[in-house]
């Protein structure tokens, strides 16, 4: 009998998929727009930036690079033996552009919509610790992209962060008084 200790046991109810179906065919072109990769290049650079939680495999990156080859998004840069190298192609470049500007909402929802299922299926107190785990993130993030932003935006993160504020400290007080 598997008491829940044992993560063979458990395999079949391992963590929902964090990261949108869909969603590499887009990573992948604005991770070579700024350098040429080959795919296990790209599965490092994807385990790094997620902090090691999510490390695409061969199956998952291999035919992705494939698709976008097919459809023009990237090309092989150089081939040494079985290694690739690949880049985006200006295609690939005017691709990107418009997802950016004009699907860039219904990108980001997509990416917020695995977390955010997940999160309506928490018990409360588990929905406060992942909230909590989701806003100390992000202000780590806004401390580490600061001197990145030019003025202008970062006028806009402070608006942002003032309204964010505001909510912030009517909360607290409606904790502080008990008044619900």
């Amino acid at each position: 009998m598997n008491d829940g200790t044992d993560d063979k046991g458990c395999e079949h109810l391992s963590m929902p998929q964090s990261v949108p179906r869909g969603l590499l065919r887009h990573i992948i072109p604005r991770l070579l727009r700024s350098q040429d990769m080959t795919g296990t290049e790209i599965m490092q650079r994807l385990g790094d930036l997620s902090g090691g939680d999510w490390n695409p495999s061969p199956g998952t990156i291999y035919p992705m690079l494939s698709s976008l080859e097919e459809d023009g998004i990237i090309e092989a840069a150089s081939t040494e033996g079985r290694s690739k190298t690949y880049r985006l192609t200006e295609e690939g470049k005017k691709q990107m552009v418009l997802v950016i500007k004009h699907r860039k909402v219904s990108v980001g929802e997509k990416t917020r919509l695995g977390p955010r299922l997940w999160e309506k299926l928490l018990d409360p107190e588990e929905r406060v610790k992942f909230h909590i785990h989701g806003m100390i993130h992000s202000v780590e993030s806004f401390e580490s992209m600061l001197d990145s932003l030019d003025k202008k935006q970062q006028k806009q993160l402070l608006r942002h962060l003032e309204e964010m504020a505001t909510k912030i400290s009517s909360l607290i007080n409606q904790l502080k008084t008990g008044a619900t």
